[in-house]
């Protein structure tokens, strides 16, 4: 059997197309969300003002805290944009980081890191106190350190680290002694190339030492490598540095080792935390009157992150309370010391104050007894 029909009528077969086209861009613009925008590129006048920005906050810190520490590296800052600008000479400074000579883009991108690694210590460090402080300090001063001084590269697309942060993205600087596996990431720029293999990471200490138990990789890609540490109860307090070696896929030559990024974490010393306390007794006397009676003064038992630690008082010296009066003193392990109180409540109710750290005092006069309870860390760059 043969058909009748004829071609299809021009108007049908533009109409068609038409239709094809208009069903072509509705899926573009679903794809595209509505008012998207593409980041600039990065260059080398922006990487300045992010150095800039970071060396003023910084230096602002160290002359309100007067750490000594935290000047000298908002000084290194200081030299790392002033070393930047003498490389960017002419228009490179405005160019793209991508388009310039491969050893001021080394530096800028060095540069990059450290203005990110600064500003991500700056939005944390108020959270940190003591030795947690003084740990997330340390390992600013030795990664920006270590930025300073490494070596400039003639070779395109230099890896660099600009963040150690844990495995959901929050800023990482140093790690509490455990008995369990840490799992964290390096972030940067070409720190692997897909068509090689995984770059090479060996773990030191400070003096360049390697550990007995590296480090093993879990996940790579260009921009992340996500690692497991040995747990870090077999490593002293200090600075730790992680060398990632990646190799790179070039023309004729195959894959070929690049110059070495590095990334500095610091163990911090284990947390121990002692409280001091007073308690007084408001009692009632012959006649109506009123006299204060201690009940007890002395040391809570030492205390962890995550744990409660209690202590029972007696207070059969005041048979009959008006109110309590509690007073404390909440020492840490490396010597820092704050205080609350006296803090008064009726005989009938507990008192409960807030103590830095984390920290949480309780008195409960129905079992008698002195609580002291540890949260979460409450430095968010120490994990």
């Amino acid at each position: 059997m043969t058909s009748n029909a004829g071609p299809a009528p021009a108007h049908t077969l533009r109409s068609s197309t038409a239709l094809r086209w208009g069903m072509a861009l509705a899926g573009c613009a679903l794809a595209a969300p509505a008012g998207a925008q593409l980041a600039p590129r990065l260059t080398g006048e922006a990487v300045i003002a992010q150095l800039d920005s970071a060396q003023r906050d910084l230096a602002a810190r160290a002359q309100a805290s007067a750490d000594p520490q935290l000047a000298a590296t908002s000084g290194r800052l200081a030299r790392i944009a002033s070393d930047l600008r003498a490389a960017l000479g002419g228009a490179d400074a405005t160019r793209p980081v991508d388009l310039i000579d491969a050893r001021a883009q080394a530096k800028a991108r060095r540069a990059q890191a450290a203005a990110q690694r600064t500003r991500a210590y700056l939005d944390i460090a108020d959270g940190c106190l003591g030795g947690d402080a003084s740990a997330i300090t340390d390992a600013l001063a030795a990664s920006v350190k270590r930025l300073a001084e490494a070596a400039d590269s003639s070779r395109e697309a230099q890896p660099v680290i600009d963040a150690v942060e844990t495995l959901d993205h929050q800023p990482l600087f140093a790690v509490q002694p455990g008995d369990k596996p840490l799992a964290f990431a390096l972030v940067g720029a070409n720190l692997s190339d897909a068509q090689c293999a995984d770059p090479q990471i060996i773990a030191t200490d400070a003096q360049g030492a390697p550990l007995a138990v590296q480090p093993v990789i879990t996940g790579v890609s260009p921009a992340r490598i996500e690692l497991k540490l040995p747990p870090s109860q077999m490593l002293d307090p200090g600075n730790y540095v992680l060398h990632v070696v990646p190799r790179r896929k070039t023309f004729l030559l195959g894959c070929t080792v690049q110059p070495e990024a590095v990334a500095v974490v610091q163990v911090a010393r284990s947390p121990q935390f002692s409280v001091d306390y007073t308690l007084t007794a408001m009692c009632a006397a012959d006649g109506g009157a009123q006299k204060s009676v201690p009940l007890g003064a002395g040391t809570l038992p030492d205390i962890a992150y995550g744990s409660t630690v209690s202590q029972q008082i007696d207070t059969t010296a005041c048979g009959d309370p008006l109110s309590y009066a509690l007073t404390a003193t909440v020492r840490r392990g490396d010597g820092s010391r704050a205080s609350v109180g006296p803090i008064v409540q009726s005989a009938n109710a507990s008192i409960t104050a807030g103590l830095p750290g984390g920290l949480s005092l309780s008195w409960n006069p129905s079992v008698h007894t002195m609580f002291v309870r540890s949260g979460a860390n409450t430095c968010k760059g120490v994990h």
